[in-house]
């Protein structure tokens, strides 16, 4: 007995514990009250229990601490934060205010001297001209900043010590270019249906030709690729691209014909006949064709219908070109005049006498600022469209037959089988050339592709692409043409350019029209005033009856009478406001953007509209 008392508790297996069983209620069995349970426990189920629990504790602390410890690390560095946000507020910036602009750069785009306020007599109009200059002022601003954000730079041509510019040949430059740009000088040899009118498109990825002889072909100038070649089988006078590259129009003997990039025809326009050049317009959706016949017309390409035609009475128009700023068109004449036309007057807005003999060529910058024209009389001359005044005058030896203007105000001249590129001209005279290349046969047309330092000129034996540094912008704008797009942005730009369609009826000189609000004029109020007011009443066989007591004297007669008319006259006033009311209210009815109120069932009546 002693040596099991003496025992350690581990060594036993297990032990007994009583339990008190609970009090007897009224409703429990008898024979319960106050026994007491006996039952063993297995000491090592109860021992893992006691270290699983301990365990469970010990995890719970863990964590505790970990999320303490992350709460404290996020403190510490919003604290942080906090000083930094602070110093950096309390620090003084060692070049305050906005990056100084060059002078240079300013002078760039400047917009000539600033207006002397103080001749002026009312203080209105000096404020208005003092809050114009500043407005000037800060677009120029604007303007020098933005050049931080054009990464590429212009090309330029640079002749060594004891040359000339005008010395270096096409294959000089193709041998000292990269690979890429060598690639654009070629020549395409067609010498049995010339000679060729060629056009680009607005982003100059694409090139047209066309043969006098009928051969037409479209292509991707830059990698070579042909999307289509035919031949219409009768002459063709002129080729343009229409507003994207998937559609253009060839002016052929008789009627002008609209085909798909692949050739298909697709319309024939028989409103425009006996056409020799045609012109573009991409923001109005207008093809305008100038014909045989001295007839000038516009036809808008959205809806196929012709928007104007007049018959100019000046003869054969074959000298055609237009002003990309203002979508002007410009016709030269036999008789050395140079007219401007727009689909709105059915007269020209301006005449000018450019030359004493018939005029060559036209074309003007895609500023709108200068026009160049070429006569019979062996003159090119620039002229300042805001003044309309020559400000150049260069005699040339053989005169030019095709004049076209790049990007950056180069002028290329074609004179008889030489291509003559001048850098600069407009604003300074020049004594030589910048740039000269002969070619086999004589020029037929001329145009620089758009940001491309690249010269097209068709002529009798085909086409020739040449190099002219510094010719085109070297930095393009994706959402107005993009060079690189691809299907899906050519689809969303067309519908864009849909949307955004500027109405025929807007194409005037001035291009500040376009930003005014169409306001009526005092006049304009007045007159509508008078028309209600100044009414005259019709005429009224009114006799009013006989009254007592002096009633139906002279006076009051006349009163009585007058009385009846002024009636009759605010009821005619009133019916003529009611219809011009119910005039409006149905205009807006009838119009699809219209938003007035609707009844509940105004859904139903569009389902079986539809239906």
């Amino acid at each position: 007995m002693e040596g099991e008392k003496q025992g350690s508790p581990r060594e036993l297996t297990n032990f007994t514990a009583k339990k008190k069983m609970k009090s007897k209620r009224y409703f429990d069995e008898a024979g319960h009250e106050g026994k007491v349970e006996e039952y063993t426990v297995d000491v090592d189920t109860f021992l893992k229990e006691q270290r699983k629990e301990r365990k469970k504790k010990i995890k719970e602390l863990k964590t505790a601490r970990q999320e303490e410890t992350k709460s404290r690390k996020n403190r510490h560095i919003l604290k942080k934060k906090n000083k930094q946000e602070t110093d950096v507020r309390k620090k003084v910036d060692p070049y305050p205010g906005d990056a100084p602009i060059s002078k240079k750069k300013l002078q760039k785009y400047g917009r000539g001297e600033k207006l002397d306020t103080r001749g002026m007599k009312t203080k209105y109009h000096q404020d208005t001209f003092s809050r114009k200059e500043q407005r000037v002022k800060e677009a120029v601003r604007q303007a020098a900043r933005s050049e931080f954000l054009l990464s590429e730079e212009q090309g330029y041509l640079e002749a060594d010590e004891g040359e000339e510019t005008s010395q270096i040949t096409q294959h000089d430059m193709s041998s000292a270019v990269d690979i890429t740009s060598a690639q654009k000088y070629f020549e395409l040899e067609l010498n049995q249906f010339g000679p060729y009118r060629m056009n680009y498109t607005r982003n100059g990825r694409f090139l047209l030709i066309a043969g006098r002889k009928g051969h037409v072909a479209a292509m991707d100038w830059q990698t070579k690729k042909l999307m289509c070649e035919m031949n219409v089988m009768e002459t063709a006078q002129d080729v343009k691209w229409l507003h994207i590259e998937t559609m253009f129009a060839v002016a052929q003997k008789q009627w002008t014909y609209i085909y798909d990039n692949q050739g298909i025809e697709l319309h024939c326009l028989k409103a425009l006949d006996c056409v020799l050049r045609m012109e573009f317009l991409p923001y109005h959706f207008l093809l305008a064709s100038a014909n045989a016949k001295g007839y000038l017309s516009y036809l808008d390409v959205s809806i196929g219908q012709k928007v104007a035609g007049f018959q100019t009475h000046l003869g054969r128009l074959d000298v055609m070109c237009q002003n990309p700023h203002n979508a002007i068109i410009h016709l030269g004449h036999a008789g050395g005049t140079v007219s401007l036309w727009s689909p709105n007057v059915k007269e020209p807005l301006v005449k000018m006498l450019c030359h004493g003999g018939g005029v060559r060529s036209v074309a003007v910058n895609n500023k709108g600022m200068y026009m160049a024209t070429s006569g019979v009389d062996r003159y090119l001359k620039i002229w300042d469209m805001r003044m309309f005044k020559p400000l150049q005058n260069y005699r040339i030896s053989a005169g030019a037959g095709h004049l076209a203007f790049s990007q950056k105000d180069v002028l290329a001249a074609g004179i008889g089988n030489v291509v003559e590129v001048y850098q600069d001209c407009c604003r300074h005279t020049m004594t030589k050339p910048y740039l000269s290349h002969r070619l086999r046969s004589p020029v037929a047309n001329l145009q620089f592709c758009p940001y491309e330092d690249v010269l097209g000129v068709g002529h009798g034996n085909g086409f020739s692409s040449l190099l002219v540094p510094g010719a085109g912008e070297a930095n393009y704008d994706a959402l107005e043409t993009n060079p690189y797009q691809t299907k899906q942005q050519r689809r969303q730009a067309e519908v864009k350019m849909l949307l955004e369609k500027i109405q025929p009826d807007m194409i005037s000189l001035d291009t500040g029209a376009l930003g005014k609000i169409d306001t009526k004029t005092l006049q304009e109020k007045i007159e509508e005033r008078n028309k209600l007011l100044f009414l005259k009443p019709q005429k009224i066989d009114f006799e009013p009856k006989y009254k007592m007591k002096g009633k139906s004297k002279g006076k009051k007669h006349i009163q009585r009478k007058k009385g009846v008319m002024e009636q009759e006259k605010k009821e005619t006033i009133r019916e003529i406001v009611q219809l011009r009311q119910e005039d409006k209210r149905e205009k807006l009815k009838n119009d699809k953007r219209y938003f007035g109120p609707k009844s509940v069932l105004d859904r139903f009546k569009k389902k079986s509209e539809a239906t």
